[in-house]
């Protein structure tokens, strides 16, 4: 591929990232406007919020089998279409079943764009390039993901939501011009799927714990999206302002991380720098959950995202590099297992309370560590023996 073509490939990656973090965090500014407007409960809120996950969940099913078999361009068109239409019907829904279909719609087309664009920055990068590129890719997930919370932040007092989603919407359908002019990584497979590597790569364990520790990500950072502002408001006595601002936060310290890291990967093992991570965001949750200052709680968040940025580059990127060959399907395969842990988790915080927030923060944080250690020992012992 030309490095002209390359770069564009590239950029449509990073634009599609933009407004998957505008679709994955939309569901955790909204809610408290949702929780009020419709009078629900912390178990109907949680299976409202659990729709997000789920519908991102059936984009991550689809994206990789089809790319593999028909390439990028009209899969990135159509996801980028399916999640302006969510948006839209959250911006102007008046029953509560409307707002459940939106933010099933929301999550599906920002999981065909979150797959799609990892797979794509992941194929259209060498070796040497393609974890740093994910990082960067992170980046931009964080530049829209803190469009949205620093949005209701500053014009909630002027405005409720549905002007701001709708814009939002606006704004990524104007995405979809520049894809129409972006020439894509072909198809691999113009003749069919070679079965027998996907059933050889799904019973290797490898995949398997690199993608569990992806489950306790994906739920850690979608209960921290989802519910961070609502716990800080209902359980932590700040002001709804301060509890979105301390949102927007989380997304700063992963922007700020996922660029940091870019550059730490050349020099440091990935087990310290994931270690280290995770140490990071349990300083933050314990921050936010003991003490009552405004600089704490934003520290707290900060430090949070900041931890959150390591795993998915990380681990993504060892995966792209094992799964050359197949790598839409094996990024599909991962991300559904880690959107089910960010359903699952999602759904338990209906279950136990949200005053268990932060134990539930914390535990995840150990079960990454945990399993990522477990895969580094067994690949470096199968290293020694090679």
């Amino acid at each position: 591929m030309e490095n002209r073509t390359n770069r564009q490939v590239l950029a449509a990656g990073f634009i599609g990232m933009v407004f998957f973090g505008v679709a994955f965090v939309v569901m955790g500014a909204v809610l408290p406007s949702l929780i009020a407007r419709f009078s629900l409960n912390t178990a109907v809120a949680s299976t409202l919020a659990g729709l997000l996950p789920f519908g991102i969940l059936l984009g991550s099913v689809l994206f990789g089998p089809i790319i593999d078999r028909y390439g990028y361009k009209i899969l990135m068109i159509a996801a980028s279409i399916i999640a302006v239409i969510g948006l839209e019907m959250l911006a102007f829904c008046t029953k509560i079943n409307e707002v459940r279909l939106s933010i099933f719609i929301i999550g599906l087309g920002g999981g065909l764009l979150n797959g799609l664009t990892n797979a794509l920055v992941s194929d259209a990068s060498s070796d040497h390039s393609r974890a740093s590129n994910l990082s960067i890719l992170g980046v931009f997930y964080a530049l829209g993901a803190i469009t949205i919370p620093l949005l209701f932040a500053s014009l909630s007092k002027t405005f409720s939501y549905p002007p701001i989603v709708a814009g939002a919407g606006v704004l990524m359908s104007l995405s979809v011009i520049y894809y129409f002019f972006t020439d894509f990584p072909k198809a691999k497979f113009r003749q069919g799927f070679p079965v027998k590597k996907i059933v050889k790569m799904a019973k290797e364990p490898a995949i398997l714990i690199l993608s569990f520790v992806l489950f306790f990500q994906s739920g850690l950072e979608g209960i921290s999206n989802t519910w961070i502002a609502s716990y800080m408001e209902l359980y932590r006595g700040f002001s709804s302002e301060i509890s979105l601002y301390a949102l927007s936060f989380v997304v700063v310290g992963l922007g700020a991380g996922r660029l940091l890291l870019s550059f730490l990967l050349r020099s440091i093992s990935k087990i310290s720098i994931l270690t280290i991570s995770m140490l990071l965001s349990a300083i933050g949750i314990l921050l936010i959950s003991l003490f009552d200052t405004s600089s704490t709680a934003i520290a707290g968040t900060l430090l949070m995202g900041f931890g959150f940025a390591s795993t998915f580059p990380i681990i993504l990127g060892e995966i792209g590099e094992r799964y050359k060959e197949i790598s839409g399907t094996a990024f599909s395969f991962a991300l559904v297992i880690a959107l089910t842990g960010n359903t699952l988790i999602n759904l338990l915080v209906g279950v136990i309370d949200l005053k268990a927030f932060p134990v539930l923060v914390i535990t995840c944080l150990l079960m990454i560590t945990l399993l990522y250690a477990a895969n580094h020992f067994k690949t470096t012992g199968e290293r020694k023996k090679n």
